[in-house]
This record gives structure tokens, C-alpha cells and sequence, in this order.
């Protein structure tokens, strides 16, 4: 059994790998851990909620902004189009948006139970891979963010 005392050591573990501490990329304010890959940013965190048979689930969540949601209707709708036409390409991560935060988010995530350090590091190493093609395929597609809204 996997449990969120097991994760915070994975996450130790990946950050000896990579040559930082823990402190160094954790946010107390969203008690998440950030990581970086090229031009993407990783958010990893834990999220739980309590099933139908009163047991709790927990996932290891990972979330990377890849592009500013434009103020433009149709520009917004090409962007989903090309979002939903992607979701089928990037293996195991999934576009999202979050409209309050103005992002279009690649997401990949996995339930804690069962899941040891490879599982981890992949998901977030995966992620983080996926995130920084897809920043850069949108940002080619669409152009910059800055010249959207």
C-alpha cells in the first residue's frame, strides 16, 4: 500500500536525482512541488476524495500550463479543436483548461495506490516531457501568448 508518506519520498527521491531539495521547489501556499522540463513548469501535488463506500482514494495529480486561453471567441475555439485533435497523440496526458486561471493545462495523474518510485518519476518525467512539446507546438501554431488577448 502506497501512502502519501511514501510519495513525499518519492518526490525526496527524484529531487536528489535531479540535484535540488525538496524545499527548494515546494509551495507552502499550494503545498505543491514544482519542476521543471525546457520551457514547461510541472506542478505535482496530491489530491483526495472520499469514495461511495467511504474509503479514500488519493492521486498523485501533475498539471503544466501550456498556453494562455485567448480573449478572441474563434481564436478560443481553434484552440480547443487543436486541444481535442492533440488528446489523442500525448500518451497519458490530457488538455484541460481552468477559465479562472486563464490556462490551458496539460494534466496527467494516477491514483497513489500501488505506485512506486519508477511509476512516479515517469508520470512526472512524462509530463513534463509532453508539456514542453505542447507549449511549443500551440506557441508555433497559434503564436505568442502575449500578442492574443
Amino acid at each position: 500500500m502506497t501512502t502519501t508518506e511514501m510519495v513525499k519520498v518519492y518526490v525526496n527521491q527524484l529531487c536528489a536525482e535531479i540535484g535540488c531539495t525538496p524545499e527548494s521547489i515546494y509551495s507552502k501556499e499550494n503545498n505543491s512541488w514544482f519542476f521543471t522540463r525546457g520551457s514547461a513548469t510541472v506542478e505535482v501535488f496530491m489530491s483526495s476524495y472520499e469514495t461511495v463506500v467511504k474509503t479514500i482514494r488519493t492521486f498523485v495529480r501533475c498539471f503544466s500550463p501550456v498556453y494562455a486561453l485567448p480573449a478572441d471567441s474563434q481564436k478560443k475555439m481553434q484552440l480547443y479543436q487543436e486541444a481535442l485533435q492533440n488528446n489523442t497523440s500525448f500518451m497519458g496526458v490530457k488538455l484541460s483548461i481552468m477559465p479562472d486561471k486563464g490556462f490551458m493545462y496539460a494534466v496527467a495523474e494516477r491514483d497513489i495506490e500501488g505506485m512506486d518510485y519508477t511509476e512516479f518519476k515517469t508520470l512526472v518525467s512524462d509530463l513534463g516531457y509532453w508539456a514542453d512539446q505542447l507549449d511549443n507546438i500551440l506557441h508555433e501554431r497559434f503564436g505568442s501568448t502575449a500578442a492574443l488577448n
